[in-house]
């Protein structure tokens, strides 16, 4: 990784930590097949239709997310 690239992190830094929860978050959903909320779990097995719901939604937020620290890094260059 570039150094100009850890720097750019370091100034986004809660993007950055909200990706990172989010690439750690999604894989522990899929594996366990229950989605922790705070209101209850919502398990893939009862209620998949709301299971994938979310699941999709959280995947869209960390594709956003990624678009926003590599957009921005990469506008920066110019």
């Amino acid at each position: 990784m570039k150094a100009d690239f850890i720097v750019h992190l370091q100034h986004n830094w809660p993007l950055a930590v909200a990706a990172a929860g989010l690439l750690l978050y999604i894989p522990v959903v899929l594996v366990t097949g229950t989605f922790f909320t705070n209101q209850g779990n919502i398990t893939r097995k009862n209620e998949p239709t709301r299971y994938w719901r979310w699941v999709a939604l959280f995947l869209g937020l960390l594709l956003a997310s990624l678009m926003v620290i590599f957009g921005s890094y990469f506008l920066s260059m110019k």
